[in-house]
């Protein structure tokens, strides 16, 4: 019995040998794939978390009850500016922003029109903290849900810092990275001239100084014309700091004149680097002044002085 049941196995498995092959094969290969499905772990994706209330300078966090107020204003701000509602988003901002960057509603038209020119969505990432003022990156760019794809291979992107303060539970926007100005009245006088600080401008990254030059003589004086090194400094704790503003013919007085002139620095809000004096290191009165490179020579060689001074700050 047991040699007969034999021979009808061997019958059957010859009659259907190729079935049986196919049966096992797909048998093997779908062991195989749930082998390998059960075992693989995927590509290591780096874990990434979004953190836009921790400053990315120093990882300081913004208060958690100011988190939200502040992605409120920020929003309300970008909003206003998508639908040009001018007055709206100009009264957001604080007295010393508008008085500095925009002194009528009219200049401040112009910037929302120019970053605004199409609908803008944003991105927002605290960026330094210094006591009750919170600095933010704020990123905005095309807003293709609104505008659908107009055929540009990059999303537009505009990038500028706000400047969040926090005064008596109150919040303050000023925007373009500016952070404050301050009075700071000092002066410095000797027989030839008068420099009087009336203002100190921050914005994130420089240090802008207001200030008015008065000439006490019948020569001219030249501060500086890009001709010699160091010109006008700003003296800090450990180093002095070239001006970054100085125009192509420099900084220099006629006779007898009065000028208003700005003086920036870098100088960043969030260093621990103390600003202590502004130095005017090449200080020249001349008897007589072109400002051509040809005769700058012959003018120094018969300057009444040359000198220097600082002015404490």
């Amino acid at each position: 019995m047991y040699t007969d049941f034999r021979l009808k196995l061997r019958d059957f498995y010859k009659r259907n040998k190729s079935k049986i092959v196919i049966i096992l094969l797909i048998w093997f290969v779908i062991i195989v794939i749930n082998f390998i499905l059960k075992n693989y772990k995927g590509p290591q994706i780096p874990k990434t978390s979004y953190e836009p209330h921790t400053a990315i300078m120093d990882n300081s966090e913004v208060p958690k009850k100011d988190q939200e107020p502040i992605e409120k204003l920020i929003d309300e701000y970008i909003s206003y500016g998508n639908n040009k509602e001018y007055e709206k988003a100009y009264n957001m901002l604080n007295d010393e922003c508008k008085k500095e960057l925009y002194p009528t509603i009219e200049d401040f038209k112009k910037y929302i029109d120019k970053v605004f020119d199409s609908k803008k969505t944003y991105t927002i990432q605290n960026y330094s903290n210094v006591d009750n003022t919170y600095i933010y990156e704020v990123n905005i760019f095309e807003d293709i849900l609104a505008t659908g794809l107009t055929g540009k291979e990059d999303l537009v992107l505009y990038s500028e810092k706000f400047v969040i303060t926090k005064q008596n539970n109150n919040l303050s926007l000023s925007i373009r990275n500016f952070v404050g100005n301050t009075e700071n009245h000092q002066i410095y006088e000797d027989d030839f001239i008068k420099v009087e600080i009336t203002d100190v401008v921050q914005s994130y990254e420089n240090q802008k100084y207001k200030v008015k030059l008065t000439n006490r003589t019948e020569n001219t004086i030249v501060l500086a014309d890009k001709t010699e090194k160091y010109e006008i400094m700003l003296e800090l704790d450990n180093e002095n700091r070239s001006i970054q503003n100085l125009k192509d013919r420099g900084i220099y007085l006629n006779p007898y004149e009065s000028k208003e002139v700005e003086l920036e620095f870098v100088k960043f809000f969030d260093e621990s680097e103390t600003a202590h004096s502004i130095i005017f290191n090449a200080v020249r009165v001349l008897k007589s002044y072109s400002g051509l490179i040809s005769k700058r020579q012959e003018e120094i060689d018969s300057a009444v002085k040359r000198y220097s001074f600082k002015v404490q700050l």
